[in-house]
Parts: structure tokens; sequence; C-alpha cells
């Protein structure tokens, strides 16, 4: 698959580069969400240096960065004595050209898997090699990595050898909906796609392993269930945290998976303390393995739910049949689990209309500014029943209100009925201004249709796959 999107990264990255001084960047984001694409993207007609570092030690790293730095500059082989020599080297590359020095996956030149700092040096000289050099340069250099938690703490850490040598960082995220959808222009069924962009939900590596001239069916079977899947092989691939594959947290991300999502219900389960639990879901959220969702003006009640779709389907699913799966039974299992799927592909439409919204709020399509999209629910009501909202967001003058439902009935005046009796009371009825997104799968009666309210916007899977 040919890189798709990335416009915006890419031109940022661009103006950065085309500065006539010396840049220092970051340039993070979760395994598989496309870095090193957007640094090949980047270097295209560049002249560049494009260093990756193993998950190996300070030796092993600066012979492979060594081998690299020498064919780059057309000279024998041979190990630079340390890291000054290996930079002063790098800065004579350079010269006074225009340049890129990437540096993939920095984290592993500083941390082992297991988090802990290794006696490495290289900190230390670069920021030698920043403050003595490279600053009277005009070459670019990027490090870019996927403990996102590492690179924040490393660019907020006063005391490391770097603090506020960078001019810029860049977290890199999904692809915006758009993109995602330009991605699956193969695919001509509106529901096929609608299967495939919630259980990918944007993201690029996924994306890349859809075959388009298979249905979603055929598409999980290859993924997951047949014999010698893409994810029985090398689990690997879909787990892109060594901390959710081990331990305690490998436990948490089950229990998610399954549908307990507080502390509490966690706690109870595992027989735990909450603030054992407590402690290390906070590690999954600062990995960006978890999600920590609040409801609409409570911050009390507190959820957690699985960042990546295809993570959560792997431990809902997979994780604990792994063996049946390679002992050639996946067909079976798949064939038991299929009204189960079916129901998870349902709940994660609602994410699918929430990264539509949010694209729609980047395009300056909505009413308001949402910085945050949160569900709603409260148990008793002024109404006397509960009020249960799939996304909600607010700024200060402004409230928006969506429902979303992947099911082959046409949605009906009683759904949009149903939502304004919600909106009628606090805090809901204290905003001015009210959007009311209704999200049907499957389109909408003719009486919904004809209703003329300037509040409601309909959207059905045509809608949604528009590429305008």
């Amino acid at each position: 698959m040919e890189p798709i999107g990335r416009k915006d990264e890419l031109e940022e990255l661009n103006r950065i580069y085309e500065s006539p001084r010396f840049e220092f960047g970051y340039v993070y984001g979760q395994r598989r969400i496309g870095k090193t694409t957007l640094m090949e993207m980047l270097s295209h007609g560049k002249k560049t240096l494009f260093l990756f570092a193993p998950d190996s030690d300070d030796l092993d790293i600066r012979i492979y960065f060594s081998e690299e730095l020498n064919r780059a500059m057309g000279r024998p082989g041979g190990l630079y004595p340390g890291w000054d020599s290996f930079f002063q080297a790098t800065g004579e590359f350079f010269g006074d050209e225009k340049g890129l020095l990437i540096i993939d996956e920095y984290p592993n030149i500083v941390l082992s898997r297991d988090g802990k700092r290794k006696k490495t040096s290289f900190p230390s000289f670069l920021q030698k090699a920043i403050d003595g050099t490279f600053r009277h340069q005009r070459f670019t250099l990027v490090l870019t990595g996927s403990n996102v938690s590492f690179i924040e703490r490393e660019i907020k850490d006063s005391h490391g050898p770097l603090y506020q040598r960078n001019t810029f960082s860049m977290q890199v995220k999904k692809l915006n909906f758009e993109d995602a959808v330009l991605a699956l222009k193969d695919v001509r069924d509106d529901w096929e796609k609608a299967k495939f962009l919630a259980l990918t939900n944007t993201f690029p590596y996924y994306l890349s392993l859809v075959d388009t001239g298979r249905s979603f069916e055929e598409n999980l079977r290859r993924l997951f269930y047949d014999r010698a899947a893409t994810f029985i092989d090398d689990p690997g691939k879909v787990i892109t945290s060594d901390v959710a594959a081990s331990g305690f947290y490998a436990s948490l991300v089950q229990a998610i998976s399954m549908g307990r999502d507080s502390v509490a219900a966690i706690s109870d389960f595992y027989q735990e303390s909450t603030s054992k639990v407590a402690k290390y879901l906070l590690q999954l959220v600062e990995d960006n393995v978890l999600i920590r969702r609040s409801t609409f003006q409570s911050r009390r009640n507190v959820t957690y739910e699985i960042f990546d779709p295809m993570l959560a389907f792997f431990y809902r699913f997979i994780r604990n049949n792994v063996e049946l799966v390679r002992g050639g039974l996946g067909h079976e299992l798949e064939k038991r689990q299929r009204d189960a799927v079916k129901g998870f592909l349902e709940r994660l439409f609602e994410k699918e209309c929430l990264t539509y919204l949010q694209d729609l709020g980047r395009k300056g399509r909505l009413k308001g500014l949402y910085s945050v999209f949160e569900n709603m629910r409260i148990d008793k009501s002024r109404l006397g029943r509960s009020i249960e909202l799939d996304v909600v967001a607010s700024d200060q003058e402004n409230l928006l209100v969506a429902e979303c439902k992947f099911s082959n009935q046409p949605r009906g005046i009683g759904d949009y009925k149903a939502i304004l009796e919600d909106i009628s009371v606090p805090p809901l009825s204290n905003y001015p201004n009210v959007e009311v997104f209704l999200f049907g799968a499957n389109g909408f009666t003719d009486g919904l249709r004809q209703i003329k309210d300037e509040r409601l916007r309909l959207v059905d899977l045509e809608t949604m796959f528009a590429l305008d």
C-alpha cells in the first residue's frame, strides 16, 4: 500500500527542515503508528543519514551506527572509538549542507526492555555535539521513539542532558478519518468498509494489512484464525507495548477486554488492592495502551478502554486460544465466537463515529471547538429513568450529542425524541447551542428524514464515507 495521509505532519516537518539553522526535535508515537514511513516521506530527495537503534547494548549500537555512517561517507569500515568521534564525523558528513539525521527508536539507546536506564553516555555526548558543533550547521536532527511516556519525560526532564535543546516535537497519531477511508477506497460495500474501519480504527499499519479483494470475514480469519495467521505467528505485531505483554499489566488488559473497565471491578476480580490496580493502569495509560475516560462533567466515574481495537480483539477473543488456532481449530473457534464478535464490532462503531466527529472538528464543520469527547450516564435523572449517551462534548456555549447504532434497522423519530428528552435536563439543558448527530448504519425512516430541525444531523454510511 502506498503511503496515505500525513499531509499536515509532512508540511510541518518540511517547514522545520527549510529553516536556515540547525534544528533538533522528537517525533514519537506508539509502535506501528507510521513514524518510520513519515520519516521516509520526509527524507525523500534530501541528504539523509537514517540510523535505526536496535534493542541492544551501547557497543552494538555504536558498531551499527559506525557502519552506516562509513557507508554514507564512502569510507572503509571501522568502529568509531567513542560517541564523540562518531558525532564529529557526523558533523563532517553534513558540513554546511542541508540534510536529515534521523535516529529511529532512540529510547533503545538509553532504555532496556524493563524500562531501567542503561549505563550509556550517548545523550551526554549528543548534547556536547549539539552545543559544540551541530548548532553552527544547517541540518535537522530527529529522534524518534515508540516509548511515548519516555520521550515525554525526556522533553520535560530539567536534569537531562538534552533538556531545552530541542526546537520542536511532534506526537504522531492515527490517520484522520478521511485518509483512512481513502486507504479503503477499493472496498465498495459500505457495511464491509464500516467493519474494517471499526477494527483498524485508522491505524495505518492495520489498514496496510487489509486485503481489499477479500471480505471482512476472510480478512479476520487471515489475521487471527488461520493456523498461520498474522497475529498468531507474532503476537508482538498487535501488542504494541512491551509493558502490555507481561505480568499483571497483561492481566489488566485482559480484564478490560472482557468488560471489567473500572478500578473497582478489576480489584474485585483479581482480589488486588485498588492502589496497586490504579498504579498499573496509570502506566498503561502513559504507554498509550489504555484510554482513561470520564463521564461528562463527572471526574469520579472513571472507566478504562483499550486504545487499539485490534489489540482489544486479540485479548478478548484470541489470547487465551492461541494454541487452539495453532492446532488448526481456529475456524471452528471463529464460528463459535461469531455472535460475540458481531456485538464487539457494534460497540466499536461508536469509536468509528467519534473519529468521524473529530475529523469534522478538524475541518471546522462543528458548531463548537471541542477538545474532549466523552460519554454520559446518569442512573437517576429528573426524567425518572437513566440517561445514557454515546458521545457528549461541549465548550462554553455549545453542546454536541451523538448516538451511534450499527444495526440493520433504520433509525426513526423515536430515537430523536429520546435524545431531545435526554438533553432537556441539567447539565445538558444549560447550553444555548446544541447539535445532535444521529448515526445510522442502515439509514433513517422517511419520517425522521422529514424533520426540520437545524440541530439535527443525520449520518449514514454513505455520508460518513463520502470524500470531499
